[in-house]
């Protein structure tokens, strides 16, 4: 078993997710996808980690891993460089050589280009309300190709849909999608990394009017945050089970201040949202405020994260 797998399982049999192995050996959860998915592998002291976290040896870990990579580079090389002799032999006896050459190095740097050409690396979070209960899945896919790089959060969805059997995030939202909505519940989706269990938002009673609301701001976990006065206001469509931005009146633009607050420990603060001037007044229905945010340190996954909050609210 490749070593990428015998972590997936150890870690899933563990009940771990991927952002709290990493915490437990000290690397970030990007790194312990990675892993999984074999692009990288653990140096010996992140091995020896593994091994006391996950329960296993390194020996059990490796299952003889290292050996058949070395096996396999050496295989490799052996393999490249007879190739190489045989082009250069060809070469010099026939001119035809040197232009198939050409041919076959322009088409290898022609997939290079295009395979690196994928855009950034976005995190998406699914978030679901299903049988009175709250479950979200987050996926990190590229840009370009929607190919996923990373997934965690909820094993909810996972278990009984068998997500790994999926690469494209778009076809994973929908899977989860169609199967809450057929089961009578709704999805959403956040460009970014919600951190709703470290700065909690939530409305204060009373406060919904059509043309504003007081949302209400609390740090539960002691990271050094910053929020301004900006904020996204988002509207539930029924019909395709989704939140959908509210777009500006004709000629109006949603400027707000730019104005930073330090978010504080167990202390809230109240924040008047006004959007008439720029939304008009909303009519009823379900909506949501969306906030992004920023860490000014101690970034919990990968400073160039999107992060945000968010809370629903309803207009009668």
């Amino acid at each position: 078993m490749e070593l990428g797998n015998k972590i997936l399982k150890l870690r899933k049999k563990k009940g771990l997710s991927q952002e709290e192995l990493g915490e437990k050996v000290n690397v970030t959860r990007q790194t312990i996808s990675n892993w999984e998915l074999g692009e990288t592998q653990p140096n010996p002291e992140q091995l020896k980690l593994l091994s006391k976290e996950l329960n296993v040896s390194i020996d059990e870990l490796l299952d003889n891993d290292i050996k058949n990579i070395l096996v396999e580079k050496v295989s490799n090389t052996e393999q490249l460089a007879g190739l190489i002799l045989k082009v250069i032999k060809s070469a010099i006896f026939f001119i035809i050589g040197a232009f198939i050459l050409i041919i076959v190095v322009s088409v290898i740097l022609r997939v290079i280009r295009s395979k690196e050409d994928t855009g950034r690396e976005l995190t998406e979070a699914i978030h679901c309300s299903l049988y009175g209960e709250e479950h979200s899945y987050t996926l990190t896919y590229q840009e370009y190709t929607g190919r996923i790089i990373a997934a965690g959060g909820d094993t909810y969805f996972y278990d009984i849909l068998d997500l790994y059997k999926y690469d494209d995030f778009n076809q994973t939202f929908n899977v989860i999608n169609d199967y809450v909505k057929k089961n009578g519940g709704t999805c959403s989706r956040f460009l970014g990394k919600e951190i709703n269990d470290i700065l909690d938002m939530h409305i204060k009673e009373g406060s919904i009017t059509d043309s504003g609301v007081t949302a209400v701001i609390e740090l539960t976990k002691d990271y050094d945050i910053t929020y301004g006065e900006g904020f996204t206001i988002e509207k539930f469509d029924y019909l395709d089970n989704t939140y959908k931005k509210v777009e500006p009146l004709p000629g109006k633009d949603c400027v707000f201040n730019d104005i930073g607050y330090i978010a504080e420990l167990n202390k809230p603060k109240e924040l008047k949202q006004d959007w008439e001037y720029c939304l008009g007044k909303l009519s009823k229905g379900t909506y949501r405020l969306v906030k992004e945010v920023s860490f000014n340190s101690d970034v919990p996954v990968d400073s160039d994260n999107i992060y945000y909050i968010w809370t629903e609210f309803t207009i009668d």
